[in-house]
């Protein structure tokens, strides 16, 4: 269907294509080095609520739906 870019269009693409990518690392990169803002982490209830998760996994087998548990998939 589509037909075999010469190199210079790929040349093209590959610039077209990494560019954004380049330019969002490096601002994230200079937001955590130089401006000092901490890295972004995922919300976990670990700390609050993990010995009872891990208790309920390793007495009944699986994770209770009803503790509290916000899975992904739902």
């Amino acid at each position: 269907m589509s037909s075999k870019l010469s190199p210079q269009a790929r040349r093209w693409r590959v610039i077209i294509f990494t560019l954004p990518i380049i330019g969002a690392t490096s601002f994230v990169l200079y937001k955590r080095l130089i401006l000092g803002e901490p890295r972004r982490t995922l919300p976990t209830d670990l700390e609050s609520r993990g010995h009872e998760k891990i208790a309920s996994i390793y007495t009944s087998g699986e994770v209770k739906k009803g503790s509290g548990d916000k899975s992904v998939g739902a």
